[in-house]
């Protein structure tokens, strides 16, 4: 493990107001103890032993804190951990002629040299178990991201199908994603190689996802969701936020496994059937190349736009479905089905007396069907489907284009008509729908009867899974 952590605590916190006019905002009091104390506890908790403090502001204040803090496991000696401090005002200058993100990475350079490191915003605090996690030995760097209703607030994670970050788009105007940066990290050496070659931001300041951006264009950065636990404490209201959890946390600590709302990261909305915008949401979700779980004719599915390549491929992960596997695709009437299959007179009076019903048919597909390849593996056929349910239908009204239509399940376990099943089956995986749609208990059923009209002879295949 590294042990190893480089912790930024240099920043004033004017969005703190008053309550930073005589201290950091590091050492505001939090149930009679600085907030600080908080996230030292748990850096120590999850095994850290070298910790390296980079202050600025009111820099004595946490000096005399360090002093008097005393870890909280009483079995741990002073000869067996180290607390340092790196003044940034003394090696760069004060805040008027240098600041950043960045800057605490300037600092410590000479002090981390060649050896892999955490790092960790000092207003910032998350569980032991994240905090452990996140110290990843090898070659790449990690950023850990988690999912927010409102990522347009904060630096927004665009993360590639394969794991791996592509960009850190800051309070972005227009939607790019749900996993927002929340300010730990693991960095290698190579981090510090960057430092000459980013330049100030437009608001004149340094920014540490400068630096990331420009290792993830190399594609040395991967991302790390956060699975229990992270609070930003950077606004007046967030000392009540932090004080709630620090009773909560406090009362179901001797409990293991427990989530504490509003705190743990669900990783995914639920919107109610009945809602009067679920249609309007379900396709916002969609046309932004998210993943919904939607109740349909059969059992409850799983529907995502089928023309983004991107898309195809996080149901695959979602679903740890076999690639060889294609997906069925939902389309809202037969002129759509034209359009991706070779369909004659005859097929098309046949699938007006099916359709929209519980029967996926099996046709040859067009070579130009405008959908990516790999949602058909090496298959010449396509597999089409008309729901029987109106929230699919208006859906696809509204959506305009071909969905994938797979039962939400993990491949290998049973699908449901009842929602609690269908979420607990994806509650613990690393990536999840965006969206649940909850409809309650659907009537008994099974997913749709598959049936090849590519042979001539019809053939049921087997229902879909």
């Amino acid at each position: 493990m590294i042990k190893k952590v480089v912790i930024a605590a240099a920043g004033e916190g004017t969005r703190m107001l008053h309550l930073t006019q005589g201290k950091p905002k590091h050492l505001i009091n939090i149930k009679k103890r600085p907030f600080l104390a908080y996230l030292l506890d748990n850096l120590f908790l999850a095994g850290y032993r070298d910790l390296i403090f980079v202050v600025g502001y009111k820099e004595e204040m946490i000096d005399e804190f360090l002093r008097k803090y005393k870890p909280p496991l009483k079995s741990l000696k002073q000869k067996d951990y180290r607390i340092r401090q790196v003044s940034q005002y003394e090696l760069l200058g004060p805040k008027s002629k240098i600041y950043g993100t960045a800057c605490p990475l300037m600092c410590v350079k000479d002090i981390v040299g060649k050896s892999s490191f955490v790092y960790v915003v000092g207003d910032n605090l998350f569980s032991p178990k994240d905090l452990k996690e996140i110290s990843i030995n090898g070659k790449y760097n990690y950023v850990a991201g988690i999912y927010n209703k409102h990522p347009e607030k904060y630096g927004v994670l665009v993360v590639t199908p394969d794991g791996f970050l592509k960009e850190i788009v800051e309070k972005p105007k227009h939607y790019v994603g749900n996993l927002i940066n929340t300010g730990l990290y693991k960095f290698t050496p190579e981090v510090f190689e960057k430092l000459s070659k980013i330049k100030k931001s437009p608001r004149g300041e340094y920014e540490i996802t400068d630096l990331i951006n420009l290792l993830a264009k190399e594609k040395k950065v991967k991302v790390k969701r956060i699975k229990d636990y992270w609070l930003d404490f950077g606004n007046p209201a967030d000392v009540i936020k932090v004080s709630k959890f620090v009773k909560w946390i406090k009362k179901f600590s001797k409990i293991k496994n427990v989530f504490l709302p509003p705190f743990s990261p669900r990783g995914y909305e639920v919107v109610s059937a009945r809602a009067r915008d679920v249609v309007e949401k379900a396709s916002e979700f969609i046309s932004r190349g998210q993943i919904i779980v939607c109740p349909t004719d059969t059992v409850y599915g799983i529907l995502g736009d089928a023309t983004k390549e991107e898309v195809v491929k996080k149901v695959f992960k979602i679903k740890n479905r076999d690639l060889k596997k294609p997906f069925p695709i939902f389309v809202k009437d037969i002129n759509m089905a034209k359009e991706l299959a070779l369909i004659d007179k005859n097929m098309e009076a046949f699938l007006e007396e099916i359709w929209p019903g519980k029967l996926t048919i099996v046709l040859k597909r067009k070579k130009r069907c405008g959908l990516p390849k790999i949602l058909f593996g090496r298959k010449t056929t396509i597999a089409l489907r008309i729901p029987d349910y109106k929230l699919v239908g208006e859906i696809l009204k509204k959506v305009r284009k071909p969905l994938i239509g797979t039962s939400a399940n993990i491949s290998g376990k049973p699908s449901s008509t009842k929602f609690k099943e269908v979420v607990e089956q994806f509650q613990t995986q690393e990536i999840k729908p965006d969206l649940f749609i909850d409809a309650g208990n659907l009537p008994n059923s099974r997913p749709s009867t598959i049936v090849d009209f590519t042979k001539g002879i019809p053939k049921v295949i087997k229902r879909e899974k």
